[in-house]
């Protein structure tokens, strides 16, 4: 009987200690891909610079900014956004009326603050860009945002990305 419970035992640190690592690299996976969005905004960033030929200073105050914009753009996508509140999980052959009113008012309101927020950051980039070079960046981003969440839409009615099958049913 000692036998069973010292092993018993021994079964339980081994499992709480093996959750603990899991729980430590959930959380360093976590940071890493936010670090690794950072880099990309970053990485874009030095791109239009480069391609805008800024001066070093003005090059330092544009990534700054194309930054704080990215991330106000994520936080809106993130916090409205059409993954966050359409995933897979939602049935829309059997959602009620009210739920879908929900739904594409959310997306609706989602839409109005991204473009404020666009508009917004249009005007700051002026401040280091001609109209012409601002307006080209903010309209190229917006066509790539489009395009990736149309492509997350097709993705997930063909039963893509592991879970789109259930919109179907």
């Amino acid at each position: 009987m000692k036998k069973i419970i010292l092993t018993l035992c021994i079964a339980l640190v081994a499992v709480a200690g093996a959750q603990a690592q899991d729980s430590k690299k959930s959380k360093k996976d976590k940071d890493k891909s936010e670090m690794n969005a950072q880099d990309v905004y970053k990485q874009q960033a030095e791109s239009w610079a480069t391609s805008f030929e800024l001066d070093d200073e003005t090059k330092a105050k544009f990534i700054d900014l194309y930054m704080e914009w990215q991330n106000n753009r994520g936080n809106i996508v993130d916090k409205n956004g059409y993954e966050q509140k359409a995933g897979a999980d939602i049935n829309f052959k059997k959602i009620t009326a009210e739920e879908a009113e929900k739904l594409i008012a959310d997306d609706f309101e989602r839409q109005k603050k991204q473009a404020e927020t666009d508009e917004e950051y249009y005007r700051k980039f002026m401040q280091y860009l001609t109209p012409g070079r601002a307006a080209q960046m903010v309209i190229q981003q917006r066509s790539s945002a489009a395009g990736i969440s149309s492509q997350f839409r097709s993705m997930m009615s063909r039963g893509g990305m592991g879970g789109g099958m259930m919109m179907m049913f």
